[in-house]
């Protein structure tokens, strides 16, 4: 018979006798009954993150607290409109995350303008659209999944967040170290774990899990670790983070990692960056670790209200040795990407600033992305990847800004999501009493407005000027062009 959610967590708890009270135990047991606040992070590539959360709370009704150790994060204690079914989270506005899970970006300390950044185990990407917010999109992050049936959800997240300073990557994370050593600012290791989180949530249930398996995956977090840690500039910083509160995998790995590669690092005292205490363990069933392993953080649910979690932050402070290997390659050629020739760059320029009062060349400088093309699709991609990644193959890079077809530039739902929010011409309003309609796919019958239709593009907008992405003015209608599901 397949053992009950309930006899699970019993059966894990069990394995923390020797750590947790039994008050301690009652409390985790007691604290599944209570719903998990949902957590939301607004995209500070997109709005001011506490005039959004207004807007978003009046709006739908929801009740909201921030987040102490993540500014643009709230939590939401409750809600008259599902937070996940809005228009806002369709487009990108937001990501709903639980609290635990901010934990680790919130923790790295990002001190260069530009950083090189690598997200070993990045899919489903929530934690790659903080290190976007917390990098606003400048620098380039590598982010990278083993798996490849995890890529498209990846791809999916990455685009509806907006950010053009990325590619992302498909390769086993043990190889970065002996690819590319000393090469990153800053690394993040999400590592796959058994997910014994003793609070489940829809995105990680409590699974029956054995020793046997929880040492597999500690051999292979120790391998990914090594390699992060080899990737890693001297000085640098890597998160090693998962959502599985089994020693085996948390402060064991750390500690074999410390063995291994002595001198290479420390673990970094971060407690003053949480509300709470959350030492990690120096001992486990007869097992001594290294005494720094108090300064990690280990995240009980009943001490903080999340989901259980782990995670430490490791300052890199001397280089050890790999074997050095060259990347996979693939002439960059071969991707039909091209740069795109200067006239060409010049007429979309041009018609951006005409249609939308944007001006792409400002916002190349800024981020320092370049246009390129392939066919009629436009691209923008970073120019960090060709600097120092140019031949390594990507699954997905930058950004697609639309397609140029017959003299004329069709903006990409993506571009029209990311960058909406400046245009100060190019706009059409709806009424309230459409907002509906053109949120379920359907077109706009005879559109209010003072624009002659010509087959022009717009940004559609509500009453209180959200966007709600892209239009086309035909006579009589306002073609929907809003993708049919979340990208």
């Amino acid at each position: 018979m397949a053992e009950s959610a309930p006899d699970r967590l019993s059966e894990s708890l069990q394995r923390f006798s020797g750590v947790l009270t039994e008050a301690d135990i009652h409390q985790i047991t007691k604290i599944q009954e209570e719903p998990l606040p949902t957590g939301i992070r607004i995209n500070l590539l997109k709005a001011d993150p506490q005039t959004a959360i207004n807007a978003l709370a009046d709006r739908y009704g929801w009740q909201v607290n921030p987040i102490s150790f993540c500014s643009n994060a709230w939590s939401i204690e409750t809600a008259e409109f599902p937070p996940g079914r809005t228009i806002e989270h369709r487009m990108g506005a937001f990501y709903l995350q639980d609290a635990a899970s901010m934990v680790p970006v919130s923790l790295l300390e990002l001190n260069q303008q530009r950083p090189l950044i690598l997200d070993m185990a990045a899919s489903p990407g929530g934690k790659t659209t903080h290190l976007v917010d917390r990098t606003l999109d400048q620098g380039l992050i590598l982010a990278n999944d083993a798996s490849q049936g995890r890529i498209p959800a990846l791809r999916s997240v990455l685009t509806t967040w907006g950010g053009i300073n990325l590619a992302v990557t498909n390769f086993p994370g043990e190889s970065f170290g002996d690819w590319y050593p000393e090469t990153f600012d800053a690394i993040l290791l999400d590592a796959p774990c058994s997910m014994e989180n003793l609070r489940p949530t829809p995105s990680h249930p409590l699974r029956e899990t054995t020793q046997a398996e929880r040492l597999r995956l500690q051999d292979r977090q120790v391998q990914l670790l090594i390699s992060g840690i080899t990737a890693l500039k001297t000085g640098g910083q890597i998160i090693y983070a998962t959502c599985s509160m089994a020693p085996e995998e948390d402060e064991a790995v750390i500690d074999r990692v410390l063995k291994a590669c002595p001198g290479a690092f420390v673990v970094d005292d971060v407690a003053a960056q949480l509300p709470f205490k959350a030492p990690g363990l120096t001992s486990y069933e007869g097992e001594t670790f290294n005494p720094t392993l108090i300064h990690a953080l280990r995240l009980w649910p009943h001490l903080t209200g999340m989901s259980g979690f782990f995670c430490a932050r490791l300052k890199k402070v001397s280089s050890i040795p790999s074997s050095h290997m060259p990347p996979p390659s693939r002439d960059f050629s071969r991707t039909d990407l091209k740069p795109a020739p200067p006239d060409l760059q010049k007429q979309i320029i041009d018609q951006l600033r005409a249609d939308f009062g944007i001006d792409l060349g400002e916002i190349s400088e800024t981020l320092q992305v370049e246009l390129y093309t392939r066919h009629a699709g436009l691209f923008l991609i970073p120019t960090a990847y060709l600097d120092n990644f140019i031949n390594l193959p990507f699954e997905f890079i930058g950004m697609g800004l639309g397609q140029w077809i017959s003299g004329q530039l069709q903006p990409s739902h993506a571009f029209i999501s990311r960058f909406g929010g400046q245009f100060n011409r190019g706009t059409i309003k709806i009424q309230a009493d459409q907002v509906e309609q053109w949120i379920a796919g359907r077109d706009i019958r005879n559109p209010e407005t003072h624009l002659a239709p010509q087959g022009q593009y717009l940004l559609v907008v509500d009453q209180a000027g959200r966007n709600l992405g892209l239009g086309k003015l035909l006579p009589k209608r306002l073609r929907n062009m809003l993708p049919k599901t979340a990208i």
